[in-house]
């Protein structure tokens, strides 16, 4: 089979997690525009609506609920409409993503793993970021043209959803596209609010009604300074903590982009709630830049203000995930208080499924991701497991109050989506990921035996030091191999979630299991490794066992292996010496 061959029939899927901000005002505090509620539909419309909020480098432990990070919240970050979501809602706790925010993007876009070459992405910039003098080196990643981006053919879940007639708007940060005229033209959206292909915002206030450039030109028309009309509205009723004189200071300042963002979905919304629609929210927070300048003053002052946890506690910080977690509120909120032309008598929270995660991991500088060890860039606990919540009004979409422990990751969100929404399943069956429309309502298990993860490349700046490894998650077991030594590890999660005890010697067995399940993973996906570097003396070692490299997985039996500059570095299997 030639190398890099789009196999897409699904292996072993990855598993997607859909999380639903859903956070209501108090009713003493609700808008003006609020309706009588009716009780949560008998049965939903055959194509619920899809709303889905993706955070940026928002860590597992920055949500103020235990819920969603077994018992772990902070105690100095507040978001209590994510808190009340996972409690009226479904909270994963052993949701996973990609280590940093484009392979991330990708997967949730596409659907597939990040070896298959409609996807094709692992890192943020190349697969080289260790320097000239690493053993090895990663291969290209991206387009043939060398973008970090998505190939033109690579179909989205927006293209799927427009085929079955939803109409599809983008919101915030895209970052795998060329351009942000791609993100219509070539990726399935129908509207762009904001999307390109930069990866932060630039800065998160409007300066003079206009954003910074790389922030894309629509969005513009949701940038002007805030009115004492837009905070009596949009903030005062969502705002905790914070004195009225402090929030009506903000009238006539720039508008921060967070705002600008729930401003625009929820526009988006009401301009289409009489058909069915899909808003995929990109949000720019809690990317950096991360200071003072980056915080909206009411908020900047109330974390200033207040005492600092026992763990991590940047005031700038904690103002952007609030911020966040209020437009979380201003959608959820929306949603249960505007009727539904769809479905005559009942409001669109009946029918809709509103999905809220991390992108990745935090970031060590500002947030504390213990007990988890590592952080975003990194395979580690800490750098890929995050917040994941899944919302609706309707129990036969999401039936609520419950934790699930069950091990998803991002491309399922997109085989999700695909299904809830009615895409056929020959369509379907193209995805890598997993359907957890039957862990959301709680009528099915997920049968999948593990999750899997591919970084052929480094990643060692910024305090992280990632190297190439492949990854497999199976039950309560989380088995690490490393290219450059060609080493195993094997962590107990139930019981070692930190992964400071490696029990690969001590568990034979399980290594040779589930190595034997990477192995053949790898080679299902055609996944590309990285190679020996120019320059470096030839590695040899003796084999009696399997390798996978060269798209191939070959059984060896004491056989010299010698792997030359230029050539990838094999995964190597040995059978323990007790059973040879």
């Amino acid at each position: 089979m030639p190398r890099r061959n789009a196999r897409l029939i699904g292996l072993l899927s990855l598993p997607l997690i859909l999380t639903l901000p859903t956070l209501v005002a108090p009713a003493s505090a609700a808008p003006a525009r609020q309706q009588p509620r009716t009780g949560p539909a008998a049965a939903p419309t055959p194509a619920p609506n899809i709303v889905y909020v993706l955070a940026d480098d928002f860590g597992w432990t920055d949500v103020s609920t235990g819920r969603t990070n077994a018992g772990h919240p902070s105690d100095y970050y507040e978001t209590p409409a994510l808190d009340r979501i996972a409690r009226e809602g479904v909270a994963f706790d052993n949701g996973y993503t990609s280590v940093n925010c484009t392979p991330t993007r990708a997967a949730l876009l596409t659907g597939l793993y990040a070896p298959r070459p409609q996807n094709n992405i692992y890192l943020v910039g190349d697969l080289n970021r260790g320097g000239d003098d690493t053993l090895l080196k990663g291969p290209a990643q991206g387009r043939a043209d060398g973008a970090t981006a998505l190939p033109n053919d690579a179909r989205t879940i927006g293209e799927r959803l427009q085929d079955v007639g939803y109409h599809t708007g983008y919101f915030g940060k895209f970052h795998v596209s060329r351009s942000g005229a791609d993100i219509v033209t070539q990726h399935g959206f129908d509207e762009n609010f904001g999307g390109t292909n930069a990866g932060d915002p630039g800065a998160y206030h409007a300066v003079d009604g206009h954003f910074h450039t790389k922030i894309g030109p629509a969005l513009d028309a949701y940038a002007g300074d805030y009115t004492q009309e837009y905070v009596d509205r949009n903030i005062k009723p969502y705002s905790q903590g914070v004195g009225s004189a402090a929030l009506d200071a903000l009238v006539g300042t720039d508008k921060h982009v967070t705002d600008a963002l729930a401003d625009a979905t929820l526009d988006f919304v009401d301009r289409n709630k009489s058909d069915r629609f899909f808003a995929f929210v990109g949000s720019y927070a809690v990317h950096t830049p991360v200071g003072e300048k980056q915080a909206r003053a009411d908020l900047l002052a109330k974390y200033r203000a207040k005492a600092r946890g026992h763990s991590t506690s940047n005031p700038s910080y904690g103002a952007l995930i609030e911020g966040l977690d209020q437009n979380v509120a201003r959608l959820v909120d929306h949603l249960r208080t505007t009727s539904d032309p769809r479905n005559p008598g009942h409001v669109l929270a009946d029918n809709t499924v509103l999905l809220f995660s991390g992108d990745n991991g935090g970031v060590e500088q500002f947030t504390d991701n213990g007990p988890l060890r590592g952080q975003k860039g990194e395979l580690r606990e800490g750098g890929i497991r995050v917040p994941q919540i899944a919302w609706s009004t309707n129990p036969q979409l999401v039936r609520g109050n419950r934790v699930d422990h069950t091990p998803v990751y991002v491309a399922d969100h997109t085989a999700t989506i695909a299904a809830l929404a009615g895409v056929p399943a020959a369509d379907r069956g193209q995805l890598d990921g997993a359907d957890l429309s039957g862990r959301l309502n709680g009528s099915a298990p997920l049968d999948r035996d593990a999750l899997y993860w591919h970084l052929p490349g480094y990643l060692i700046e910024g305090g992280r030091d990632q190297r190439p490894q492949s990854v497999i998650r199976s039950g309560k077991w989380k088995l690490v191999y490393s290219y450059e030594d060609r080493s195993w590890q094997l962590y107990d999660l139930a019981n070692d979630i930190g992964e400071a005890h490696d029990l690969a010697a001590e568990q034979p067995a399980v290594v040779t299991d589930l190595g034997t399940k990477l192995i053949r993973w790898l080679d299902e996906v055609d996944a590309p490794l990285a190679t020996l570097r120019a320059g470096k003396a030839p590695l040899t070692f003796t084999v009696t066992g399997s390798t996978y490299a060269d798209d191939k997985v070959v059984q060896r039996r004491n056989e010299t292996v010698v792997v030359r500059p230029g050539e990838e570095v094999p995964v190597v299997l040995q059978v323990p010496a007790a059973a040879r």
